[in-house]
């Protein structure tokens, strides 16, 4: 029996694993630069670190990738 796949199929394929690619390059989030928490939006808004207490100039910062 031959199985044959419709360029659908192989497109939908594609576009799934450049989607996850992409995924895995965010690794970024605005955090605090005192204790490097990601701040809610809130936190961002007012620039004030609810685990600091303290009034911050959020940070875009790099998450670390996990041990595969």
């Amino acid at each position: 029996m031959i199985i044959t796949r419709s360029s659908l199929d192989i497109s939908a394929s594609v576009e799934a694993a450049r989607q996850s690619q992409r995924a895995a390059l965010r690794l970024h989030f605005t955090g605090c630069p005192e204790c490097g928490r990601a701040l809610s939006i809130a936190e961002i808004i007012e620039r004030h670190c609810e685990n600091c207490e303290r009034d911050i100039e959020p940070r875009t910062m790099r998450a670390e990738r996990a041990a595969a």
